[in-house]
């Protein structure tokens, strides 16, 4: 008997080969992803700290004499104006230029509180009621203190600046902010 290749048999044939050709690309090629490995850190490795922030320049502001509206003295200011930044404020950072400081905004008038946590430099805080006017200072407050820094009076604005900044340059409690 004689094989003859029928349309039948061809059938059969290729039906075979597509079987061989799918359970190849089955063993050959997984379309399951493999899961990402994340580094582990062991305890010899220190994790990399988050870059210092650096003094952005949003302007200047003056201190004022209250009588004779004469400049006493003028510093460039970052402006904290939002949540975020006044939460931030001057934390982490290990310096600040003699005529810069920190201007933060506040949404209403009223007694405030600030701490040094996190601020590694000790600082002179000034707050100020919504004329202007500074109701209150705080000379060199401790760096890391947790310590409540109150306003005494109700207040709208808040200036940080370097420690001994308010005695070099005379500003006291009643002068004027400007900015």
């Amino acid at each position: 008997m004689k094989n003859k290749i029928t349309l039948y048999n061809s059938v059969i044939a290729v039906i075979l080969a597509l079987i061989v050709i799918i359970g190849a690309l089955i063993l050959f090629v997984n379309p399951v992803k493999k899961p990402i490995r994340k580094p582990v850190i062991s305890e010899n490795e220190q994790q990399t700290t988050p870059p210092k922030p650096v003094f952005r320049k949003d302007g200047e502001l003056r201190f004022m004499n209250d009588k004779t509206n004469k400049t006493i003295t003028t510093i460039e200011i970052e402006v904290a104006d939002e949540d975020a930044e006044r939460e931030q404020g001057l934390m982490y950072r290990d310096t600040m230029a003699e005529n810069a400081g920190m201007l933060f905004m506040m949404d209403a008038e009223e007694p405030q509180a600030f701490w040094m946590k996190n601020t590694i430099l000790p600082l002179d805080i000034m707050f100020a009621g919504s004329d202007r006017h500074i109701v209150s200072i705080h000379k060199n407050c401790t760096p890391y203190s947790l310590d409540q820094i109150p306003s005494e009076k109700p207040a709208m604005y808040v200036v940080e600046v370097n420690a001994g900044y308010t005695d070099k340059h005379g500003v006291k409690v009643g002068d004027m902010i400007s900015f």
